[in-house]
């Protein structure tokens, strides 16, 4: 027969990994997000900034930058992020309440 109590845990031990797992993601994909927006030379560019260079005209950045934009928006990713920050909300006020509970234990 199954105890409810380990299968409680289970489900709570489940739930965690789950929690860590998206919001590292979260975390990972925000931060290749931040990289995604920065720009990079390609090889035309390069080459067009050397010949830019060779005639004297006015060197501008913006004429030698390509902006790569990756969109990783779908809906699993969606619920995924949802569901980190409904968890991560629910978990800190959990332990805001359990800690609030014991300093009031604490100071009677």
């Amino acid at each position: 027969m199954i105890s409810y109590k380990k299968l409680f845990h289970t489900f709570v031990f489940i739930l965690f990994v789950g929690y860590l797992v998206l919001y590292f993601s979260y975390k990972n994909g925000y931060y290749e997000d931040i990289n995604s927006k920065k720009t990079r030379l390609t090889e035309e560019k390069i080459k067009q900034f050397e010949e830019d260079v060779k005639k004297g005209k006015e060197i501008k950045v913006e004429n030698y930058t390509t902006e790569v934009i990756k969109n990783y928006n779908n809906k699993i990713s969606s619920f995924g992020l949802f569901t980190s920050k409904v968890i991560g909300s629910t978990f800190s006020w959990s332990i805001t309440k359990i800690f609030s509970g014991i300093d009031k234990m604490m100071n009677n």
